[in-house]
């Protein structure tokens, strides 16, 4: 799935530990639409669906972020660590711009490894205000892409209200040499195909985004889930020609949804 639509799952389910110290309700779930781009690095966009979610059976704490799932085995209340999978999305046939579609499809990726959340600080505005230092880091389990893959945010999550929550996430994301090779260069045969200049791309930082999220309560257990966000593609990305002549290096997403807490 497209790095954006990956930050949107994640700023939902911080929605849940953020409200956990509260109301003492550490169990949730959201289903929703979304709006995101078409590929990484395209302008044109198309709605698809999204889910969230964070459960805690005996010591371990399990989360559904979109596309992938994240089990936490060791949580002090200040710390969690543990594993994650996630499905990274490719480039397919049936990309809406004509002069891509030319360019050979790139395949998607399963990315497993390690997270760390940290309960960086708190009270720092309100009484009940937090912060979230996050870092994974992980490689292709299917074989398509070699390298690290890695990600760092910092989350700030603060109760508008008794039943309004906000969260402002700032994220940075890594992708190594092969997948930054598969997705943004464009070689001989892909040029000679679609009229794009041809292309090297190498991996490193390949975005910094900002994601908002509102989750206004409608009831005791029944919430409304809002996000908007935009993220910059960085170097070598940026400057791909699929990026710079057919897509656009900013792109945003939008999401809604609804969830509820048991």
């Amino acid at each position: 799935m497209k790095s954006a639509f990956a930050a949107l799952t994640t700023a939902l389910a911080l929605s849940a530990p953020a409200f956990t110290q509260e109301d003492n309700a550490p169990n949730f779930v959201a289903l929703g639409i979304a709006a995101a781009p078409d590929h990484p690095g395209s302008d044109d966009y198309r709605i698809l669906p999204f889910a969230a979610g964070r459960a805690r059976l005996g010591s371990v704490v399990l989360q559904i972020e979109g596309p992938g799932l994240s089990a936490g085995f060791v949580d002090t209340g200040r710390i969690e660590a543990g594993a994650y999978a996630r499905y990274r999305g490719g480039r397919d046939s049936d990309v809406d711009d004509a002069v891509v579609r030319l360019l050979p499809q790139a395949d998607g990726a399963v990315v497993a490894g390690g997270f760390v959340r940290i309960l960086a600080a708190q009270g720092l505005t309100n009484d009940y205000d937090r912060v979230y230092l996050s870092v994974r880091g992980g490689a292709d389990v299917t074989g398509e892409y070699d390298g690290l893959f890695w990600s760092a945010s910092a989350a700030w999550a603060t109760p508008l209200s008794q039943s309004t929550l906000f969260i402002a996430n700032l994220s940075v994301t890594g992708t190594p040499d092969a997948y930054a090779s598969g997705l943004f260069s464009v070689d001989a045969a892909g040029a000679a195909a679609s009229g794009l200049t041809p292309y090297a791309a190498e991996g490193g930082i390949q975005d910094v985004g900002l994601t908002l999220f509102l989750d206004q309560r409608v009831s005791e257990n029944w919430s409304v889930t809002g996000i908007v966000g935009v993220s910059r593609l960085q170097g070598d990305f940026a400057d791909s020609p699929i990026v710079s002549d057919r897509g656009s290096d900013t792109p945003y997403f939008a999401g809604i949804g609804i969830g509820r807490r048991f």
